[in-house]
């Protein structure tokens, strides 16, 4: 007897877009379900973010509502969102980490952890960083981008407001996001800001991981000397410029940050860094926390040599118990570092006490023979000099008495 086939049932209707509702309603506790929301942290072309506070445990987090209201796309951009679960297994300390996804009133959102409010952009708003301040923020948002090509997960949307800085800590957000929104009309392409970021193949739509070296490279000249390398009167300009343009440094930019940034910026993605732990080993930082520092200049751990045509600025290791070769560390402070600075320079004291006879002893040692067996030659040297001057008197008053001898016979 032949089964019961089963008819295949269409899903249902993805719940219509309700941004009336949702304004009515999203400050009144469970809307999330699970969480309050207690204030607007910003918005942008991929949606709003919120900072929402997990009512069990008093947590905050922030959750991004997206701005999905082409009823076209719609239904494309919630199958991808079903993707979102394969960057919430990445959890690295460079990266804002997604936590959960739902949807209401037909607005699908994201929840991530709280990386505070400030960002890289609004950093370089507030004027230039020096270079030690510009290559710390940098190093730790480009191991975050490593984190996810590690993952076969390519960022695509790198720029400074994606930045998210806590502290001393700076973590890269909204990875996912770009490819969730790349076929509506807030297209990549046409994001505001994002062209200045853009890789040149994006516009063929062929980017890979190499297309974030590229971003980075962007990131990374904009950190060094507070502004994008190109730009232009339209968003069209400056998609021609990242094509056809070479940036201008200014002039008292260093060689060796010139080179990293122009081989990040190569027209052709394989003219770059083949990866961002290349990039990061060519800055003399380590990939990963437990990496070994570069001891050799212009060489890497584990004797591998350093990406061809550059050459690293040379930095103390010493000065970096993090992989952070240009922070030196921070003075410890308090009553029990000021206790252990006291003993150790009462050691120091006591070390120095017991050697000064040593010393002492070594110093007549090396210099007193020295000086005794000089002594001789010296006193020989002396007394050829007296009898040279006797001579010489002699020889003047021979002279002297010959001359008055002569004028008193004439």
């Amino acid at each position: 007897m032949e089964a019961p086939r089963s008819e295949h049932l269409p899903s249902p209707p993805a719940p219509r877009v309700d941004w009336e509702s949702f304004y009515l309603n999203y400050r009144k506790p469970g809307y999330v379900p699970g969480f309050e929301i207690v204030h607007k942290l910003g918005g942008g072309m991929f949606g709003l973010v919120f900072k929402a506070r997990k009512e069990s445990i008093g947590k905050d987090y922030a959750i991004k509502f997206l701005k999905v209201d082409d009823e076209t796309v719609r239904d494309a951009v919630a199958r991808e969102l079903e993707t979102v679960h394969f960057f919430a297994q990445i959890d690295h300390p460079n990266l804002v980490s997604i936590e959960d996804k739902g949807s209401v009133d037909g607005i699908p959102y994201l929840v991530m952890s709280y990386a505070g409010q400030e960002t890289l952009q609004k950093r370089l708003q507030q004027g230039g960083m020096t270079r030690d301040e510009a290559l710390h923020v940098f190093v730790q948002a480009a191991r975050g981008v490593q984190a996810l090509h590690d993952h076969s997960l390519v960022h695509f949307d790198l720029k400074p407001a994606n930045i998210f800085l806590k502290g001393d800590v700076a973590r890269v957000g909204d990875y996912g996001l770009s490819k969730l929104v790349s076929a509506s009309r807030n297209s990549l392409s046409f994001g505001r800001g994002t062209p200045y970021y853009m890789a040149p193949e994006m516009l063929q739509r062929r980017g890979d991981a190499r297309s974030d070296v590229y971003s980075l490279g962007i990131l990374l000249f904009e950190c060094l000397y507070g502004d994008v390398p190109f730009r232009g009167d339209s968003e069209w300009e400056v998609l021609r410029k990242h094509e056809v343009a070479e940036p201008e440094f200014p002039p008292n930019s260093l060689p060796e940050d010139r080179a990293i940034v122009l081989r990040c910026l190569a027209k052709r993605p394989e003219d770059r860094f083949a990866s961002v732990g290349d990039l990061l080993r060519a800055l003399q930082a380590p990939v990963a926390l437990g990496e070994s520092m570069l001891l050799g200049h212009g060489r890497r751990s584990g004797g591998a040599p350093a990406s061809p045509g550059i050459e690293p600025p040379p930095r103390d290791s010493a000065d970096s118990p993090y992989g952070m070769p240009w922070r030196a560390p921070a003075p410890r402070t308090g009553t029990f570092a000021a206790l252990v600075r006291l003993i150790f320079s009462a050691f120091e004291l006591c070390i120095f006490l017991v050697l000064l006879p040593v010393r002492a002893v070594s110093a007549f040692v090396g210099r007193g023979i020295v000086w005794l067996f000089r002594l001789p030659f010296r006193i020989l040297g002396l007394l050829a000099r007296l009898i040279g001057l006797l001579v010489v008197f002699g020889l003047v008053l021979l002279a002297a008495v010959t001359l008055y001898s002569l004028l008193a016979a004439a």
